[in-house]
């Protein structure tokens, strides 16, 4: 996600009406860079295929909205007003989880069952080197 963003996906979080905050909350997403869209579609499939075990791990979409919420959705500035957000920014990320195998946010997936299982090996990355 990205500061430029965050007001419109606040603003939308906060809509009472679903069907608005569906629509609103998918074109913000393809407002993202691509790259920032690429990722953000392989965390919410990794935070999707780990609400499928929520009655052994108690991670339901509203818990990983909690934890990742402030994470992906972090103000630019740390004031009062946003941390009044932060209950929308969790929001935002629960109606992605919620929605993502439904194909509202991200239309090409439309099941669990049409999402590969994740490869590293299939997103090669170079080495990392660490100094000590």
């Amino acid at each position: 996600m990205t500061y430029r963003l965050h007001k419109e996906l606040v603003s939308a979080a906060k809509s009472d009406n679903l069907d608005y905050r569906l629509g609103a909350i998918h074109s913000l997403v393809y407002k993202l860079p691509e790259k920032n869209r690429e990722m953000l579609e392989l965390l919410i499939r990794h935070l999707v295929n780990v609400c499928e075990y929520s009655k052994e791990n108690l991670m339901t979409p509203s818990n990983m909205g909690v934890i990742f919420g402030p994470t992906l959705m972090r103000a630019q500035e740390d004031t009062v007003a946003a941390m009044m957000n932060i209950k929308f920014q969790n929001i935002v990320v629960e109606i992605l989880i919620e929605h993502f195998v439904k194909g509202r946010i991200f239309p090409k997936v439309t099941s669990v069952a049409d999402l590969p299982p994740f490869s590293s090996s299939s997103h090669p990355r170079a080495p990392v080197h660490c100094c000590v």
